[in-house]
């Protein structure tokens, strides 16, 4: 409303965990240090006993309480971004801006694979043995985002100027390495970071659809200068050509001009349960007042979580060697905290939270796999391949998601969007009993790949 983002309040304790007591006309949120006070059709927030203006004031809308999304993140430190073209909002914990410890080439502190920064001098990244280091304030361009095209081209816009893109092609094992003096990172950047304890800045992205390059991964890299290091992780020699235009960089991953390398082995789990009998737990997404999406053929998104969790857990339960727990099993509302704290406390031995997905667009479609956490990629790549099996939909991909269940479970946990309710195809799939029998046998086989159960 007038360029202002409402949500409802229980996005925000639903989403981020965050305590609400509502006493009319006054809507109180609190994490523990940060408490708002927001009062319907008032300007004025009160943040930890200080007044505060802000340019849009909570609002009562159909019986619901709407609050203005990027002030209430931004009094609790959380960066928002508004992607206009999908119209969604993505909100992520602010991470401090001091050089990792490492380059993303898993190097140490210098560059991969020869020690030098590039040049033949001594790399410039700072060790790991001090303490925090003073952000960089050199910077003269901020990186926007970092996007793939799905045919061989990343994207890389940003704002201001800085002075060249720097490239080197490093071999055993084969990658491309981009750097860009002079450039930090929007606040608002996307696809966001890996999460880290110590403030650093990585990220990757996987891919799929491409010959030879398999990953990209990003980084601060340095803060002298301040430089973003792009790696594009290669199975075979490739080339490649970067352009700078109309500030964005533009990386076109070409012809292979080399014999192809053996990809790493994806790492199943080391250890098996003392009793032989691994813990699966089953989180069917939304539930009771929380609907979810919306189908263009009338459904909810709640229906398909739980009816296919449901199937899910009726093959595991004729898996001796697995024992599937539900969050929930039947429509009823269970808070985030609670469905990531009750695989915490069994413990569980795997994650597995079941939605499907929405868009603005009805032309959106395919299958997504979420994971945040390192120890959860893994288990993620397996269970994509099999989604992918199973919804028979297009294959977009494994993806970073800062998903409240996948990022406070403490095992390997994964977050599986079958498809799009938005889309009239996706949809007719994901409410076929029949689909739904396939989509749930190919769900058991990935967890019993992964647990390396024949």
């Amino acid at each position: 409303m007038n360029s202002r983002i409402f949500v409802p309040i229980r996005t925000v304790t639903e989403g981020l965990g965050y305590d609400v007591d509502w006493k009319s006309p006054n809507a109180t949120i609190s994490n523990g240090s940060t408490l708002v006070v927001l009062t319907i059709g008032s300007k004025t927030a009160v943040v930890n006993d200080r007044e505060v203006a802000l340019d849009a004031p909570a609002m009562i809308s159909s019986n619901l309480t709407y609050v203005p999304l990027r002030f209430v993140g931004e009094q609790f430190g959380l960066d928002v971004y508004w992607d206009a073209e999908t119209r969604s909002v993505h909100m992520y914990s602010k991470l401090v801006d001091t050089p990792p410890p490492a380059d993303p080439d898993g190097g140490g502190n210098s560059a991969p694979g020869d020690g030098t920064d590039g040049s033949g001098q001594p790399g410039t990244n700072p060790g790991t043995g001090g303490g925090a280091t003073i952000p960089s304030t050199d910077e003269k361009a901020l990186l926007k985002s970092i996007t793939y095209d799905g045919l061989g081209s990343i994207y890389l816009p940003y704002e201001g100027d800085f002075d060249g893109v720097k490239t080197q092609v490093l071999h055993n094992t084969e990658r491309i390495v981009v750097d860009l003096p002079y450039m930090n990172f929007d606040p608002y950047f996307t696809p966001g970071f890996l999460p880290s304890t110590n403030g650093t800045k990585l990220g990757e992205m996987l891919i799929d659809s491409h010959p030879t390059l398999q990953k990209v991964r990003y980084s601060y890299y340095s803060d002298k200068p301040s430089t973003i290091r792009v790696v594009l992780d290669l199975s075979a020699p490739t080339n490649f050509k970067v352009t700078n235009e109309d500030h964005v960089v533009r990386i076109d991953v070409l012809e292979q001009t080399g014999p192809a390398v053996d990809p790493p082995p994806v790492t199943p789990p080391d250890n098996t349960p003392d009793n032989g009998v691994f813990k699966v737990v089953l989180d069917a997404g939304h539930g009771g007042k929380d609907p979810g999406a919306s189908s263009v053929n009338g459904h909810k998104e709640k229906e398909y979580n739980l009816a296919i969790t449901l199937k899910v857990k009726a093959l595991l339960d004729q898996e001796p060697k697995i024992k599937p727990y539900l969050t929930r099993s039947d429509d009823t509302f269970v808070e985030l905290a609670d469905r990531a704290n009750y695989a915490n406390k069994l413990p569980a031995d795997v994650f597995v939270s079941f939605h499907a997905n929405m868009a603005t667009s009805g032309t959106a479609s395919g299958s997504e796999t979420y994971y945040w956490r390192s120890d959860s990629l893994a288990l993620a790549k397996v269970m994509h391949k099999h989604l992918v099996a199973g919804t028979g939909l297009k294959d977009r991909g494994v993806r970073t998601g800062n998903y409240h269940v996948i990022r406070e479970t403490t095992m390997p946990a994964v977050l599986l969007e079958a498809g799009y309710l938005s889309n009239s195809t996706d949809s007719a799939v994901l409410y076929n009993s029949a689909k739904q029998d396939k989509i749930a046998k190919e769900i058991v086989a990935g967890i019993k790949e992964y647990l390396k159960i024949g």
